[in-house]
């Protein structure tokens, strides 16, 4: 069976995303707040988009760590507080 994974998205609150953990996928959302930080981090003029693909390893990182210990919600908001 292939699967497909949903782009990511810009959405008003942020960067909509899928991190798969364990076989199950998670729905994500990085915050504008968070992506401000990181975009302030590496000292540029990106859009919400471009800093989430220069952060995206990281992003994914921090999400996939957050759904092992168990935090809730849906989807999973990552503020700025997780990149500091």
């Amino acid at each position: 069976m292939i699967r497909t994974a949903a782009e990511p998205r810009v959405a008003e609150e942020g960067v909509t995303f899928t991190v798969e953990v364990g076989f199950a996928d998670r729905e994500c959302l990085v915050s504008k707040n968070a992506l401000a930080h990181l975009r302030r981090m590496k000292g540029g003029q990106m859009d919400f988009m471009e800093t989430y693909r220069a952060f995206e390893d990281q992003i994914h990182s921090v999400a996939r760590r957050l759904v092992v210990a168990g935090v809730s919600g849906s989807p999973l908001v990552l503020g700025a507080a997780y990149f500091v």
